[in-house]
């Protein structure tokens, strides 16, 4: 048996979230690209440990993706892709408190974040999701065959990363949403 269970994230509660990243974002950029991806997997990995529910360990999986997709060399996302990935990862980087220690940030706040901040990179995650599963296609297709193999992927990711941004854009111009103005105020 399943139960469904929503809720509302009213102004306020976007404001505390808004908060959050802002926060984090005015922290991250005292910090590198790579210290950001170290600390958004720390906040994956104390996910990982935790009894999660299905639905945050569902959120906490499209962290990996993030991660996953920052990282990835054959990626190869722009400067500007790759810099609204790291202000996307920079929101779970946590900025001391005045007295120095982490502020306690729950793992329900995390996946809340995740789900806001993944659904900005929807187009940005399909179109990675796309990539991982062509190359594989390819590699299990084209054994030894590498420099064909990356020939046909690097094609690939160049179509797809159009499409990304075609779909980006088309959202934002007919965006409406709070939630969307929110982050893309980060240029996520």
């Amino acid at each position: 048996m399943s139960l469904r269970i929503s809720f509302e994230l009213r102004e306020a509660d976007l404001r505390h979230f808004e908060e959050l990243a802002q926060q984090t974002q005015s922290f991250a950029r005292m910090r590198t690209a790579e210290s950001i991806v170290i600390s958004a997997r720390e906040v994956l990995e104390s996910g990982e440990r935790a009894q999660l529910a299905d639905f945050v360990k569902e959120r906490f999986a499209r962290l990996r993706a993030m991660l996953d997709m920052a990282t990835d060399p054959e990626w190869q996302a722009s400067g500007e892709d790759q810099q609204r990935l790291i202000n996307a990862l920079a929101c779970f980087s946590a900025p001391p408190e005045a007295n120095g220690q982490p502020p306690t940030v729950g793992l329900l706040d995390h996946a809340i974040m995740i789900e806001l901040v993944s659904r900005d990179l929807e187009h940005d995650l399909a179109a990675f999701r796309d990539f991982c599963k062509f190359r594989e296609a390819q590699r299990t297709r084209r054994p030894g065959r590498e420099e064909l193999v990356q020939k046909h992927v690097q094609q690939k990711r160049e179509t797809l990363q159009a499409r990304m941004h075609a779909r980006r854009q088309r959202d934002l111009d007919k965006a409406g949403s709070s939630v969307r103005k929110l982050f893309s105020l980060f240029g996520l």
